[in-house]
């Protein structure tokens, strides 16, 4: 029986990828424009020698690894010096994060709000003392007006698109393998908790909808770690042995189930099953590439788009308007895969 294997699969795969990597996600919505006092940073200090942080929730991530390795290269780069805190999922270990690289003369901070109203008093305080402040995977929210605070920058996922993206690989694959005008049964795997997850399933159903409505979910899963996959792998080989493919809001969750699929005895090959994510995450790269049941998967490039934080953070240090930034994304299918493996900062 499969339950008997799931141990030994999750221990496997726990050992080979990061779990949750979908945690990326984040709102698209930009904040305020900041005022006046906040954008005239450290006017006439002559400083060059900028300090750039990064608070991190966690470095038990794969993507934010590589996220913070771009950020230390661009930071090299531009003659910059870098420095990364973890909170470990605590949102008090945050604040104190961010008090401490207020302390100790950080020009600019990028903060993972993940937590979306813990950290608005503790950012108030920083841009007063003429610190930049990005923030990463979320907007900071004023409790008091329910707005994102008037920080510089954002970076930021479009969540929407990701599920778009999600959505239309797996409808143009049922279109071009399936006949007939019958419902093709996909199941769903995400993360209730998080508003980006909201947003990333939304795309997914638009797209499905515009697209191939032939798609009909026909259950919706926990899918947010290693083990959420395998006991979805189980539930809908019995429950719905018809089921032909899956959308889900990361990669973990897909390697999972498909590692839970080949030791039930299926063919990991299988032409009429597909599964669809995102991520990028390498292990669900590799899959895509070898033509398996993981067909498709929107790939974010976490290593640019840290390089790209760091770049807007010192741009507005020497006292230019940048933009905020868009976590970069590409769909990665069999056709496309190489491309991305041959790019080590992609392919980590």
């Amino acid at each position: 029986m499969m339950s008997k294997r799931i141990k030994k699969i999750t221990a496997a795969l726990l050992t080979g990828i990061f779990c949750v990597s979908m945690i990326i996600g984040c709102s698209s919505k930009a904040p305020g424009e900041s005022t006046d006092k906040e954008t005239d940073v450290k006017e006439g200090s002559g400083k060059e020698d900028y300090k750039v942080g990064f608070c991190l929730q966690t470095m038990d991530v794969a993507v934010w690894n590589t996220m913070s390795e771009g950020m230390e290269a661009e930071a090299k780069k531009l003659g910059v010096e870098y420095g990364c805190q973890v909170a470990n999922n605590d949102a008090a270990t945050q604040i104190s994060n961010i008090e401490n690289m207020v302390a100790q003369g950080y020009d600019a901070i990028i903060i993972h709000a993940f937590d979306r109203e813990a950290f608005a008093d503790v950012v108030k305080e920083a841009l007063d003392k003429g610190v930049v402040i990005c923030a990463y995977d979320d907007n900071i929210i004023d409790a008091s007006t329910g707005e994102p605070c008037n920080y510089q920058l954002t970076f930021l996922c479009d969540n929407y698109e990701i599920g778009y993206r999600v959505g239309t690989m797996a409808a143009e694959w049922t279109k071009e393998t399936f006949e007939g005008d019958d419902p093709i049964q996909f199941g769903l795997l995400w993360h209730k908790e998080f508003q980006f997850q909201r947003d990333r399933v939304e795309g997914i159903r638009d797209a499905i909808a515009k697209l191939d409505p032939r798609i009909e979910i026909v259950e919706e899963l926990e899918g947010l770690v290693t083990e959420d996959g395998v006991a979805a792998a189980e539930a809908w080989t019995q429950s719905y042995p018809d089921m032909k493919g899956i959308v889900a809001t990361n990669d973990t969750a897909l390697l999972g189930f498909s590692e839970a699929w080949k030791a039930a005895g299926k063919d990991v090959k299988d032409p009429k099953f597909g599964m669809f994510g995102n991520d990028g995450v390498k292990d669900a790269i590799d899959m895509v590439a070898d033509g398996t049941i993981l067909r498709g998967d929107v790939g974010l490039d976490v290593y640019n788009g840290g390089a790209q934080a760091v770049d807007a953070c010192v741009e507005v240090l020497n006292g230019a308007d940048a933009e905020s930034v868009i976590m970069p994304m590409v769909n990665v299918t069999v056709d496309t895969a190489d491309e991305w493996k041959s790019d080590t900062n992609l392919y980590k």
